[in-house]
């Protein structure tokens, strides 16, 4: 048996840092938003081995990556079903390094995708509990197309979807380590009046423009001193009419969202001819029937 699919990337339309965790992590508030740029993934089942196969050559094949640690923890929980095995093969398309949780979303695939060829039985809730042990990014890909996420960011509130909008993801082929950024954080100084309610407001009453007006991330600006190239690209999609534009995650892609395709197709256009970034058009997703077949989800 054999099960193609797409997982989608990410983004965080507000990212606020609450405060530093016994364990080590951060508290926070973020609005995750999936959004219609895809890997494609192929699962096989074989006996006993988990292989992956992927032909991005930076993508780790050993346990550091998240789909094998993935497949394995599923492996390992169902001690009694001789001969689980599977071969991944991964198609990679999000950019690695970018905050568009390609990974998360991969690993999300893997345990949705390997519940179904490994006859597993689980439902979505206790896929979710694997999720977290894997990343905190992990249980979104999971649980909506748009969530709100406390905690560690695993602690999720599915959000009805407002209205499409437009999004261009520009990533400029340079990262940076996520825990340096954490490293170089100030709580002192990410106090803002802006907040997660007023922007989880315009957001569902798809108010587009103010929505752009509140986009936050408490990382940003440390990520700017880092790569000053972050705050070029937002100037970029500003002047091109962007509603708002933001830093995802930890980054480095930066996002602009547009109510207007076509105002959202000539930023592209614009966006294309600079040199040294890789640009991509995409919209919201409202629904997992989006990119992912009804026999993987048990929920509607």
């Amino acid at each position: 048996m054999k099960l193609v699919f797409k997982t989608p990337a990410k983004i965080n339309l507000g990212l606020f840092i609450l405060g530093k965790r016994p364990d080590g992590y951060h508290d926070l508030e973020t609005l995750f938003q999936m959004v219609s740029l895809y890997d494609t993934l192929e699962l096989e089942s074989i006996d006993d081995r988990i292989e992956l196969l992927c032909d991005h050559p930076e993508v780790p094949a050993d346990d550091s990556n998240l789909m094998v640690r993935a497949a394995r923890l599923l492996q390992d929980a169902f001690p009694e079903k001789a001969g689980l095995g599977c071969r991944m093969v991964l198609n990679k398309r999000i950019p690695m390094g970018a905050g568009l949780g390609g990974g998360s979303g991969n690993a999300a695939g893997v345990l949705r995708g390997l519940n179904r060829l490994w006859d597993l039985g689980l439902e979505t809730a206790a896929l979710m509990k694997f999720a977290a042990q894997l990343g905190s990014d992990v249980p979104f890909f999971l649980c909506a197309p748009s969530a709100l996420g406390e905690g560690r960011g695993e602690r999720l509130t599915p959000l009805q979807s407002p209205k499409k909008f437009w999004v261009i993801l520009i990533f400029p082929k340079v990262s940076v380590a996520t825990a340096e950024v954490y490293r170089a954080l100030n709580l002192d100084l990410t106090k803002n009046p802006k907040n997660i309610k007023i922007l989880r407001e315009f957001f569902s009453q798809s108010n587009i423009a103010s929505l752009g007006a509140h986009l936050h991330n408490d990382l940003e600006p440390i990520v700017i001193k880092i790569l000053p190239v972050i705050e070029r690209i937002k100037k970029k999609l500003y002047s091109l009419h962007a509603d708002g534009a933001l830093l995802s995650g930890s980054g480095s892609a930066v996002f602009g969202i547009f109510e207007d395709s076509k105002g959202a197709e000539q930023a592209y256009a614009r966006c294309r001819e600079e040199e040294g970034w890789e640009t991509f058009l995409t919209e919201t997703v409202t629904h997992f029937s989006e990119f992912m077949p009804a026999d993987l989800l048990d929920v509607p």
